[in-house]
């Protein structure tokens, strides 16, 4: 049984018992509070209104005869009564309620036996008859004022059954106060029945509890014993022993494990002491090779220091040769720029003269329009000097009628004088527009003639221009071939270079490498040694186990 199994079922048994005593427990005090519950129900209760029934009786008898004195045939012999008779009718309506309340709830009273219940049934019967035969009547009678009637209603129907309703009374609670004694006398005895029975569980389930945790914790110490066996056996170095135990938990398991780690350990360290044997052997034998290894490595060492001090030289050699054909790159390089320049320089000078021709031509074309603009001006100032002839003569006819007009043709004489004088300016101005148009036109012809001239000079620059760039293309075609050369060259230099740097170091790691080698056979031969030792002590140390 695992160990969690057995503490799960130790708490299940703790639990169980506590379920058990508290379920008794609880079972009991249930079983009390019912019989509390019953015995006031049926025996203090029952006492309580009787008793309070009673008082209410009495107390209705007494405001009863205080109501009487107030008879006026005796009432000379109170004259000094606290309450008037209302007072005292109210007091007995409230003791009736009360006395009526109290017996209704008797009444709802069951007793568990027969006898009971009758004289239950009888005591309220003469109560009863008290109330509906004598007080009732009693107290209209005493609202009517009939104190005589009221009076012999009390002696005969109230006060002559008190005696009786009271020894019934007390008969009746004496029967309730008995069965209470015995109920409580029978409790008692229960409660130490109980107690002795609680008392008893409470034993039971300590020595049960007490018993089987016993139990739990030898099974649990006997596998802690075993494998506290096996832990002394592996701290001693006795490998040989296995150590079982006839637990089936955790700590058997546990144990298990133990004893197969001990027989692989136990075979583990068979093999290492077999391969401790020969590794001594093989250390002695790598020692010796290491020794030799050491020698060689260093013969080889200094002839690849030597090698790389040749390698050095040829990389100096290399790297010049990669100076002067970056060197002579640079030039060509230089001389291509400038060609390219001067190449730009005149594309952009033939481009130049070209749009100087083209505006040669929109010039002279716009010099010819102005030419036939100017024509179409001179018909118009020829239209305008006719205009301004006809003006000058309709003015003047103007002024030959003013005249013979006498004092009434005055002022239009002066419009007509104003107007030919108009007339005359115009033609004025009109003529010297037209020779200013002649001297434009032939302004104009000139200019043309001289626009022809600088167009047939502009197409001999740009043939010149043409031939230049032409020259220059060949010399920059040339330059840019000199500097691929260069570049070649100075590339194929530049990776002999690389090539001889790289082998440089490479020869130089392998010298490293040679340096690094045969520091490394020393530490081998050195290490050989040290491994044939540790061999030799890991045999010693072996043999203080057990196997």
């Amino acid at each position: 049984m695992k160990i969690k199994t057995k503490l799960i079922l130790l708490s299940a048994v703790a639990i169980v018992l506590l379920l058990a005593v508290g379920g008794y427990g609880i079972h009991n005090e249930t079983s009390a509070l019912a019989r509390a519950q019953k015995n006031d129900t049926l025996r203090v209760k029952p006492a309580l209104l009787t008793a309070e029934s009673t008082r209410a009786m009495t107390r209705i008898i007494v405001q009863s005869l205080m109501a009487l004195q107030h008879d006026p045939r005796i009432s000379a012999t109170y004259p000094n009564l606290p309450h008037p008779l209302s007072y005292h009718i109210d007091k007995l309506g409230k003791f009736l309620e009360l006395l009526e309340e109290k017996n209704a709830a008797l009444a709802r009273v069951h007793h568990r036996t027969e006898s009971a219940n009758v004289q239950r049934e009888t005591l309220l019967k003469v109560e009863s008859a008290m109330i509906e035969e004598g007080i009732k009547p009693m107290l209209e009678q005493l609202k009517n004022k009939d104190f005589e009637q009221a009076k012999t209603t009390l002696d005969s129907q109230v006060l002559a059954r008190m005696d009786e309703f009271t020894k019934m009374a007390s008969a009746y609670q004496d029967r309730l106060s008995t069965n209470l004694s015995k109920e409580v006398v029978a409790t008692e005895e229960t409660v130490k029945t109980d107690i002795f029975i609680i008392v008893g569980l409470m034993i039971f389930s300590v020595a049960l509890f007490v018993g089987f945790g016993y139990w739990v914790i030898r099974e649990i110490a006997l596998g802690l014993r075993a494998a506290d066996q096996v832990a002394i056996a592996f701290s001693k170095g006795e490998l040989d022993r296995a150590v079982m135990t006839d637990t089936k938990d955790e700590i058997a398991d546990i144990l298990a494990h133990m004893n197969n780690a001990r027989e692989a350990l136990r075979q583990t360290l068979k093999a290492i002491g077999s391969a401790s044997t020969q590794l001594a052997a093989a250390a002695e034998e790598t020692s010796a090779v290491s020794l030799q290894t050491d020698t060689g490595v260093r013969q080889q060492q200094q002839e690849v220091e030597m090698v790389a001090t040749a390698m050095n030289e040829m990389s100096a050699t290399v790297q010049d040769i990669a100076r002067n054909a970056a060197d002579a790159s640079g030039a060509a390089t230089a001389a291509n720029n400038a060609a390219g320049t001067g190449q730009t320089v005149v594309t952009r000078s033939v481009a130049t003269i070209n749009q100087l021709a083209r505006n040669v031509d929109d010039v002279a074309t716009a010099i010819t329009k102005l030419e036939g603009e100017s024509r179409e001006i001179g018909k118009v100032l020829d239209v305008i000097r006719a205009i301004a002839e006809q003006t000058n003569l309709l003015a003047l006819n103007a002024a030959i009628e003013a005249a013979r007009a006498g004092e009434h043709g005055r002022g239009f004489a002066v419009v007509a004088e104003e107007v030919r004088s108009l007339a005359s300016r115009t033609q004025g101005s009109t003529e010297e527009i037209r020779q200013m148009i002649e001297r434009l036109q032939a302004g104009s012809v000139a200019a043309v003639t001289a626009m022809e001239q600088g167009k047939t000079q502009v197409g001999v620059s740009i043939e010149a221009m043409h031939e230049t760039e032409q020259s220059l293309q060949m010399i920059t075609t040339s330059v840019q071939t000199i500097n691929d050369l260069n570049f070649q060259i100075a590339s194929a230099a530049e990776e002999q270079s690389a090539v001889t740097e790289e082998i440089n170091r490479n020869v130089q790691k392998i010298s490293n490498i040679s340096h690094q080698s045969a520091e490394g056979a020393s530490q081998t031969r050195i290490a050989s040694e040290e491994l044939a030792r540790l061999a030799e002590s890991l045999q010693a140390k072996i043999g203080k186990f057990r196997l």
